[in-house]
């Protein structure tokens, strides 16, 4: 696998990552465009002037599925712990 191979992978494997974080399916739409807009990076002899296109549309798309993410719970946030121990006493009441 030549080095810029493995870069244009490496692409794929992020956007993957990021939705995975996300807590985002495969299989919706906007996840699906992101992953179909990297793998048409990944081809060998893509143009300098569509690649910029591509990869502008991917931010975009990327930004969208940001705004869709699960919430990453903040530790120490004195307001989640006060909500996680009153949902404690709740499910012991």
């Amino acid at each position: 696998m030549t080095p810029r191979s493995r870069s244009r992978k490496v692409l794929e494997v992020a956007v993957r990552a990021d939705l995975e974080r996300w807590g985002i399916a495969e299989d919706t739409g906007l996840a699906a465009s992101a992953l179909d807009l990297a793998a048409r990076l990944s081809v060998p002899d893509i143009r300098p002037a569509a690649a910029s296109m591509l990869h502008a549309q991917l931010r975009a798309t990327l930004a969208e599925l940001a705004k869709l993410a699960k919430p990453e719970a903040e530790s120490g946030d004195p307001v989640d712990e006060l909500q996680k121990r009153r949902e404690d006493r709740r499910k012991g009441a």
